[in-house]
């Protein structure tokens, strides 16, 4: 008899793509590949059908608390995988969106109820864990479960850029072009060094798309790149910058790192848990500190952008992730699986 699993995430998760998004759709993809029966919804529903709940992110967490508390009223065995990280200091910054630190404050109560209540946190990195952990006393036991990317991501082939737009070994970075992301920090970094930069990602804020354009004239932004052209994107590139407020660790650098880019990203979060001393890492609120990191960066030489992408390959592949998932499953259910896998 197979697990019969029911995911349940935010009912936007397609039309707007993120990271919790992919994380979602992948885990789906290879817990199957393990032999389980997954569902995803959107919507509270009835749950007598599935044997475990597996809610996504609590950092938009009104959904998660409705679904949350449904499989609760109906009895069922809970597991979350938090995407969590405090947003105190970016709310705290300059761009920041207004009423941001009001609503993170606000919503704080739903999230705790999610911590302490879960048979199960699933959260990327050992750093996530103890930042609940010390956030919310008497919260549920932890199962890291670390973030992954696809082996397809080492296949690309960096002549698929070259052809479209006539130029490699620029730097890039792919994200949604938003406050949190900095991407306005990264071109005002690098003001002055001839660099040609990419960004690729949809618009979350008009406003500051035109401030990143502005800062840096000449900048290509890809608002609307499928997810088949990433490789090739990673591959033409010298080096991936992710310069966010924080990560955890940020499923583009996991992917950059295995198409061969070098790596650059925020101090702040999870990305040194996951990358040791084989990335860059820059303090998202000080210019010349992005600078300085991308220049390094820049000048590491090749067998250490071949030591990321083996490290890469050998522990945050989705199927690791998905392991990690079944295990924590089991644990909750606390019997000899009863499914199938494959």
């Amino acid at each position: 008899m197979k697990l019969r699993v029911l995911f349940q995430t935010r009912p936007d998760y397609l039309k707007n793509i993120a990271g919790d998004s992919i994380q979602v759709i992948k885990t789906k993809e290879y817990l199957e590949k393990l032999g389980a029966e997954v569902t995803i919804s959107a919507s509270p529903t009835n749950l007598s059908h599935y044997d475990i709940i597996h809610l996504f992110n609590t950092t938009r967490v009104k959904e998660t608390h409705n679904f949350f508390k449904n499989a609760k009223k109906q009895n069922k065995p809970v597991v979350v995988s938090t995407i969590y990280w405090d947003f105190s200091e970016f709310c705290r910054c300059p761009d920041s969106p207004e009423g941001l630190y009001n609503n993170w404050v606000n919503s704080q109560a739903m999230r705790k109820a999610i911590f302490r209540g879960a048979n199960l946190l699933l959260p990327n990195s050992r750093a996530e864990a103890e930042l609940i952990k010390s956030q919310t006393p008497g919260a549920a036991p932890c199962h890291v479960v670390p973030n992954g990317a696809d082996q397809i991501f080492a296949l690309g082939d960096p002549d698929e850029f070259y052809r479209l737009h006539g130029f490699r070994d620029f730097i890039l970075c792919v994200a949604r072009i938003c406050p949190r992301k900095n991407q306005l920090g990264l071109a005002e970094a690098l003001k002055g060094t001839g660099l040609v930069l990419v960004l690729a990602g949809p618009v979350n804020d008009r406003e500051y798309a035109a401030r990143c354009r502005s800062a840096y004239p000449g900048v290509l932004m890809l608002n609307q790149v499928e997810h088949r052209q990433l490789p090739g994107l990673y591959a033409a590139a010298m080096a991936h910058v992710l310069p966010s407020w924080f990560e955890t660790p940020g499923l583009a650098s996991l992917e950059a790192g295995l198409a061969g880019c070098r790596i650059v990203t925020t101090d702040r979060g999870t990305a040194g848990e996951y990358f040791g001393h084989l990335a860059t890492y820059c303090d998202p609120g000080d210019t010349m500190s992005i600078r300085d990191a991308v220049i390094r960066a820049l000048n590491l030489p090749d067998k250490q952008q071949n030591s990321l992408k083996y490290h890469i390959s050998n522990n945050y592949l989705w199927q690791n992730a998905a392991m990690e998932t079944l295990r924590g499953y089991e644990t909750v259910l606390s019997v000899t699986p009863k499914f199938s896998i494959d």
